[in-house]
């Protein structure tokens, strides 16, 4: 057995142990995600090994992996399986036109004008972009957020009465894992307008501003509907009420924020969803807490999706690795964001072009020169240099809150 799948196989079973400890304590749904990813594991260490006895052994681990995965998951399935089937393929979901409105023809009045102005300057209208597979992993996260937004939007003959789309949802987890990335493709996939705001946006130093702009903010929303309002860092202005150090000014701006994420001036055919996403979800007031009724927890990377974040941070640069290699980089940067692991890629790139800087290559401009492709001990040596930004306490305390408030995935 090689070191690669020593380490691999190393790997599976901690993963595994990991997974039996969650399912003692209770914890199934984390047991789940830990039993998937140690099958997971093991079928990849399987294409590599060439001992029959192991690979025997490991398509019977695994199998065991996943049937228990099954049965816990049929335990705490419930209402969310059958939502699940009933939803209608990505392939055939297609939006309606009139379920769109459409931005151009000089629609809105000139009251409307002037509102949408007041807050172009500050708050970031788009249309963004970003496809679903072009986020790495969270497979969990994307089908949560498209039954909560996606879903209602095209298809909303199938929420009317008691069954209602939520109207907020918190994502909530380490820095650098994609959730503003989410938010953008869930914004892409319903074709809703896509407002994106700061807690630095949406506070001013002059009286009365703040509250205008929150204000405003939520009446355009309401006029270009379907709207998605993405609050990025939304602990730095909804923090618990009633410190020491708040002021008149901070109360009436949470008050703001926490009416109109209520929903209270908006009607059923004005559909607004608020995405808010914080890195931490235990500084928030309680009562905007409540305002989110889907409190989702975006974790680190998988392996998995650790080694396609690898693939797709490096497209097109010339590369001397093959899969195993990315396989092998997933391995070595458990604990590592998307964004650590991108900052990683970007210092490897330029790798070859500082050799040549350093070497005096580059002195000449019109001198060709070619750059080397980029290895496997190039990863390595970088991994060793940059070092995750999460620690193991701090994701104790996401998993911790998510136990007590959140919903794991």
């Amino acid at each position: 057995m090689s070191s690669f799948d020593s380490k691999l196989y190393k790997f599976a079973v901690e993963t595994a142990k990991e997974a039996v400890l969650l399912d003692r304590q209770g914890k199934h749904q984390q047991a789940i995600n830990k039993y998937m990813r140690a099958a997971e594991i093991l079928i990849k260490f399987m294409k590599f090994s060439n001992n029959k006895d192991m690979i025997q052994l490991c398509r019977k681990n695994s199998q065991d992996y996943i049937d228990r995965a099954k049965v816990l998951k049929a335990q705490i399935g419930g209402s969310h399986s059958r939502l699940t089937q009933t939803a209608p393929s990505r392939g055939s979901s297609q939006p309606k036109e009139d379920n769109i409105k459409s931005e151009g023809g000089g629609a809105y009045s000139e009251e409307e004008q002037e509102l949408i102005e007041s807050i172009s300057g500050t708050i970031v209208t788009e249309s963004p972009d970003i496809k679903w597979s072009e986020i790495a992993g969270l497979e969990n996260c994307k089908q949560i957020l498209r039954e909560a937004i996606v879903l209602p939007l095209i298809k909303p003959e199938l929420f009317t009465g008691k069954r209602k789309p939520w109207s907020g949802i918190l994502l909530f987890g380490p820095p650098g894992c994609g959730k503003t990335l989410l938010a953008k493709a869930a914004a892409t996939e319903c074709k809703a307008t896509f407002f994106s705001a700061s807690s630095a946006d949406l506070l001013s130093k002059w009286l009365g501003e703040s509250e205008k702009l929150i204000s405003s903010l939520f009446k355009v929303a309401r006029i270009k509907a379907p709207s998605l309002i993405f609050i990025d860092e939304i602990d730095s202005v909804a923090t618990s009420r009633g410190g020491g150090t708040e002021s008149s000014g901070e109360r009436r701006v949470k008050t703001q924020l926490l009416s109109e994420i209520q929903g209270l001036k908006t009607s059923d055919k004005q559909r607004i969803l608020t995405l808010g996403a914080t890195n931490r979800p235990w500084d928030i007031d309680d009562a905007m807490l409540s305002r989110f009724q889907k409190k989702v927890h975006v974790p680190l990377p998988d392996l998995e999706a650790r080694s396609a974040i690898f693939m797709i941070e490096t497209k097109g640069v010339e590369m001397a690795l093959d899969e195993e290699d990315f396989i092998e980089l997933g391995v070595r940067s458990e604990g590592y964001s998307g964004r650590d692991i991108s900052n990683v890629c970007q210092e490897v790139i330029m790798l070859p072009v500082r050799e040549l800087d350093m070497s005096g290559l580059l002195e000449d401009a019109n001198k060709e020169i070619s750059l080397r492709p980029i290895t496997i001990d190039d990863f390595k040596r970088t991994l060793k240099n940059i070092k995750p930004m999460t620690t193991g306490n701090s994701l104790k305390k996401y998993e911790q809150w998510a136990d007590e408030f959140g919903e794991q995935t």
